[in-house]
């Protein structure tokens, strides 16, 4: 476009340049057809060729009033022209520096874009792997949601366990309970048994202090009635080992009750 403007300026400028070259010409050529035309009008008066002359020179005058102010038209059109070319390059050229701007510009933010998309690629990459990663945390976590299901179960089993195993524990204590006010009543026996023993040692021994003296009992009565109380204290040793050996059974059979309480 702007070459196009400078190109009509220049043919314009050219145009006008010729048409001044001819003038002078096309001047001439005007004087002497008036001329000629004068001439062809004779003969006339000297007045009247004075005032034709005059009529011609005021003519000519006109003309080349009007040649004049033409021309200092077209100087003026042709410096408003030219200044406007001035202009119009100086506007082409900021326009052409703001290009260069525009395209210096454009190319940082193609650089921008370039690495934008290479981050989003990227950016795209990492959330393929955090998806895959989170997938499979998801899978783990249903799995392990699926192990907390079966140790909640696995727990009210125990619980339930457990309760039993405190029924149990408590029929256990209430036995332990009767154990040991049975084992209080047997101590007390086995002390009367000691106290019965102690006094049948006694009688022994003052058995053998009789029999020792002179003129005493006879031996044979003596022996029969060491006998007699040996055969008594074995049978009442018999008696308290059968009562430890039923009470060691009943210890055996509450020790288990009173241990499983403690697995879960």
């Amino acid at each position: 476009m702007v070459e196009q403007l400078v190109a009509f300026a220049l043919g314009f400028s050219i145009c006008g340049l010729i048409g001044l070259a001819f003038l002078p010409l096309v001047s001439a050529r005007a004087r002497r057809l008036t001329l000629k035309s004068i001439e062809e009008r004779l003969p006339m008066t000297f007045d009247e060729i004075e005032a034709d002359r005059d009529l011609l020179r005021a003519r000519f005058a006109v003309e080349k009033r009007d040649l004049e102010i033409a021309v200092e038209r077209e100087r003026r059109s042709r410096a408003g022209e030219a200044a406007e070319l001035g202009r119009r390059t100086a506007a082409l050229v900021q326009a052409e520096e703001r290009i260069r701007a525009a395209e210096t510009e454009l190319a940082a933010r193609d650089a921008l874009l370039t690495q934008a998309l290479q981050h989003g690629e990227s950016l795209r990459t990492e959330l393929a792997e955090t998806g895959a990663r989170l997938a499979t945390r998801e899978q783990e976590l249903m799995a392990k949601t699926g192990q907390i299901d079966t140790l909640t179960e696995a727990h009210r089993a125990l619980k339930a366990e457990l309760e039993s195993f405190r029924a149990q524990l408590q029929q256990a204590e209430a036995r332990n309970h009767a154990f040991d006010a049975r084992r209080e009543r047997l101590i007390a026996k086995i002390k009367a048994e000691g106290k019965r023993v102690e006094q049948a040692e006694a009688e022994i021994k003052a058995l053998r202090d009789l029999s020792d003296q002179p003129g005493g009992v006879a031996i044979a009565e003596l022996r029969s009635a060491i006998l007699d109380l040996g055969r008594q204290v074995v049978a009442q040793d018999q008696a308290r080992q059968d009562q430890a050996v039923q009470d060691q059974q009943a210890q055996d059979q509450v020790d288990p009750n009173q241990a499983c309480p403690t697995q879960p």
